[in-house]
């Protein structure tokens, strides 16, 4: 994953030479696991060297991790190595 940034010019700034660009990230991502008509999980790399994650079904929610941490639970669930925990119930 890249954290190359992409430049866009302000919309404030005018035509002249002295122009605001402000940097962004590449863009959010569909992680080719996701299937076409489930939830989808998408990725975006962050200019500090994090990633962030988010699942289509709540998109304002946003989980961030590292690149070392991401690959070590990507290992796991590969592996079947994470015990499933019952839903529980709201008392």
């Amino acid at each position: 994953m890249t954290d190359e940034l992409r430049w866009q010019k302000s919309s404030y700034s005018g035509d002249d030479s002295s122009c605001v660009y402000l940097a962004k990230s590449p863009g959010w991502q569909k992680s080719t696991y996701s299937d076409e008509a489930s939830s989808c999980v998408y990725l975006a790399p962050s200019p500090t060297g994090t990633i962030h994650l988010r699942e289509s079904d709540d998109p304002d929610v946003i989980l961030t991790t590292t690149p070392a941490r991401l690959g070590r639970l990507i290992s796991r669930i590969k592996a079947n190595g994470l015990t499933p925990t019952p839903d529980r119930a709201d008392p």
